[in-house]
């Protein structure tokens, strides 16, 4: 019976007990390749009518030399990877062929070694000769020589290593792909919305997952050890990694970060605010208090432009405050080294001095007029008074992504050199975690938030501006690194000193108005449910408003609300307004205090506005917080809050020309002065052996930046 077999280019086939891949067909000539590589040609006819012949083969598994290849690795990657005594062999036996082949172990004539070529591998020999001889060598047969020729002629050096000790072993070969697509799954769906938990959760969380969408059972998981390994392998954050290292994870781009380039001062500068990890204290109620740190960051040099201290909740003035700093020089301090003044740096002096006479009593930190600034997107950055200030200074805004701290790298690192270099080395400093937090941070804190806002002006002015930054280099010499001072006298040299605006009524600009405007009564303008006036108003009492809308703007410092502020069209002067029922012992108050009163008042049934029982309430309140005896946590941090803002208020307005001051308020009667609400003082210890006349001690100046108009 005669047995019909159809054999084609591809096929696989036995012969000789070797397994043989057909790759041409000639007429009644056949190519094959072995497994091993081995290439021969025979008759078709000898084929088939061998008894070592079976066609039809399987095809060879995947051996562990092919195995990197099959998972898309590069050799070249692998072999470079392998220990040295493996790769040591493979290039002894390429240098054994390239012997065979050319008779020079380097495979270069022109390079020879000592006694080559050998007699046994003249070139002039023949291949079989030569084949012979190195097999004897390195004690091989002849065929396993032909076979590493070949092998190595197709695929180079990796022919040559053992395939036994360059396997490359896939760790979740064995692990059902729809348990590691469940894996990752779970690790998506809680990584935001989930506190850390042990491996047992989420793996009984994974199998009910693999139940819901294949059925119950039908997918299990594989042994706690092996799930462990393949979830550290798999996911980039462990499920029992601190929440807020998981979510930081996710914000991640999911392509290549970009770069932010900036080659002159003021080009490109961002903003961005931090809890800073210092505990404030308050002397007069012993209140810890935490603070924020909102800074400005020149790209191009890596300056720190300006720096703002604020109690927990920076508000839209702080910002806009902020960008006017920017464009500020720095005031020198009385105990500072003349090292620090703004003159020492490398830069023309006298000649920028003659633009700009203010920088004669300036520190060290560079003075800029940005054009762009890139910040996220937090309200007090949103507010319409930054986005105002902006537009009337030709400066642009760009928005960086919500969640994405990459947008801004250089100041996400700078609050990182802040900690290390400023925060960790004051009495205070709590850590940015509270597993790092020792027990007695509170009873370490002795620095007041304006102290802690000297404290940082010097290290700023004398540490971080004068010392080598990794990110700075000399153009032509990328190992010189450069401090921002060095950097901002270079751009100078480049770019130029751009002169920076100086209105005289800044403070006032920036402050916010009351939309969409108020009407100027008999009795004052109404703002929150309070009353102001001033003489100013009268003569623009029911006066209709030039303006579009038919209203009077009002602006006011949400910081103090016991003044507004009026604009004279007539005079172009500023007048403060003052609220009609603030009392002589009130003192300055926040929005968020006046919120506060009102809130007590609607709990008490009563008419939240009318102007005496808010004012009672706030001196009711403001009472309570100046009893030492009635002092609450809540209470004493309302009072620093409110002090502190009130004392930044006053400091902000003396950088501008001063408004036309309200009248003195009422007297207070003699029956409700019987002890002062505003004047807390903090109460001596009984061992306390000096007598100091608070008194005498007299108030710091505040340096002016319009000395002309002192007069």
């Amino acid at each position: 019976m005669t047995r019909h077999q159809r054999i084609s280019v591809e096929d696989w086939v036995e012969f000789e007990d070797e397994r043989h891949q057909v790759t041409a067909i000639d007429g009644n000539r056949i190519r094959l390749r072995a497994v091993t590589g081995h290439r021969i040609t025979i008759m078709l006819s000898e084929l088939l009518t061998d008894p070592s012949f079976r066609a039809n083969a399987a095809p060879p598994a995947k051996s562990g030399d092919d195995e990197g290849e099959s998972l898309g690795l590069d050799r070249g990657g692998i072999l470079a990877t392998l220990p040295a005594d493996v790769r040591t062999a493979a290039l002894e036996r390429e240098a054994h062929l390239l012997e065979l082949t050319t008779g020079y172990r380097s495979g270069d004539p022109l390079n020879p070694q000592p006694g080559e070529p050998r007699s046994a591998y003249d070139p002039d020999l023949p291949m079989t000769d030569r084949v012979r001889s190195k097999a004897t060598e390195i004690g091989l047969k002849e065929r396993r020589v032909w076979n590493l020729l070949d092998e190595w002629d197709s695929k180079g050096l990796w022919a040559l290593v053992d395939g036994r000790k360059a396997r490359i072993r896939n760790p979740l070969k064995n692990i059902d792909p729809r348990v590691i697509q469940a894996i990752r799954e779970q690790a998506t769906a809680e990584v935001l919305d989930s506190s850390s938990a042990v491996t047992t959760r989420f793996r009984r969380r994974t199998q009910n997952r693999l139940d819901a969408d294949y059925g119950a059972g039908e997918v299990p998981l594989p042994k706690d050890d092996t799930f462990r390994r393949a979830v550290r392998l798999l996911l980039d954050r462990s499920p029992s990694d601190p929440a807020y290292q998981r979510a930081t994870a996710t914000t991640q781009p999911d392509r290549p970060y970009g770069t932010v380039i900036a080659h002159r001062p003021g080009q490109v500068v961002m903003l961005d605010t931090t809890p800073l990890d210092v505990l404030a204290w308050d002397a007069a109620t012993g209140a810890m208090t935490r603070a924020e740190l909102t800074v400005a960051l020149d790209v191009a040099t890596r300056s720190i432009l300006a720096w703002r201290l604020t109690p927990v909740g920076t508000k839209a003035i702080d910002i806009g405050l902020l960008l006017a700093d920017v464009m500020t020089p720095e005031p020198m301090r009385p105990a500072w080294d003349d090292a620090l003044r703004y003159a020492m740096l490398r830069i023309p002096y006298e000649r920028i001095l003659t633009v700009d006479e203010r920088l004669a009593e300036a520190a060290a930190r560079p003075v800029v007029y940005p054009e762009t600034l890139l910040f996220d997107h937090g309200k007090p950055y949103q507010s319409e008074v930054v986005r105002r200030f902006c537009r009337a200074n030709k400066i642009d805004i760009q928005d960086a992504r919500k969640l994405k701290a990459t947008d801004k790298p250089q100041v996400e690192r700078l609050f990182g050199t802040i900690r290390e270099q400023f925060s960790m080395h004051v009495a205070g400093y709590t850590s940015f975690n509270t597993a790092h937090r020792g027990r007695t941070a509170e009873e370490q804190a002795r620095w007041s938030i304006d102290e802690i806002a000297e404290f940082f002006a010097e290290y700023v002015v004398a540490v971080y501006q004068r010392q080598s930054h990794r990110g700075l280099h000399l153009h032509g010499f990328p190992d010189l690194t450069v401090s921002p001072n060095e950097a901002y006298a270079m751009a100078i040299g480049a770019a130029g000193y751009v002169d920076c605006p100086r209105a005289p009524s800044l403070y006032y600009e920036l402050l916010p108005i009351v939309e969409p405007g108020r009407v100027i009564h008999s009795y004052g303008i109404e703002l929150n449910h309070l009353v102001y006036n001033a003489d100013v108003l009268y003569q623009f009492r029911k006066a209709k408003s030039p303006y579009p809308n038919g209203l009077w703007p009002i602006r006011h410092d949400p910081r103090n609300l016991l003044h507004a502020y009026f604009h004279n069209p007539r005079d172009g002067r500023w007048y403060t307004l003052r609220w009609t029922h603030a009392l002589s012992d009130l003192q300055p108050f926040t929005d968020l205090t006046l919120r506060e009163a009102k809130r007590l008042l609607i709990q008490r049934g009563k008419n939240p506005a009318d102007q005496a029982q808010i004012a009672e309430a706030l001196r009711q309140l403001q009472n309570r917080t100046d009893a030492p005896e009635t002092w609450s946590k809540t209470a004493r941090r309302r009072w620093q809050r409110d002090d502190h803002r009130a004392r930044a208020q006053e400091s902000d307005a003396q950088r501008s020309a001063p408004a036309v001051p309200a009248p003195p308020p009422a007297q207070v009667p003699a029956a409700r002065q019987s002890r002062p609400a505003t004047r807390l003082h903090p109460v001596p210890a009984p061992d306390d052996d000096f007598d100091l006349d608070l008194d005498s001690i007299q108030a710091a100046p505040v340096w002016n930046l319009n000395p002309a108009q002192e007069n």
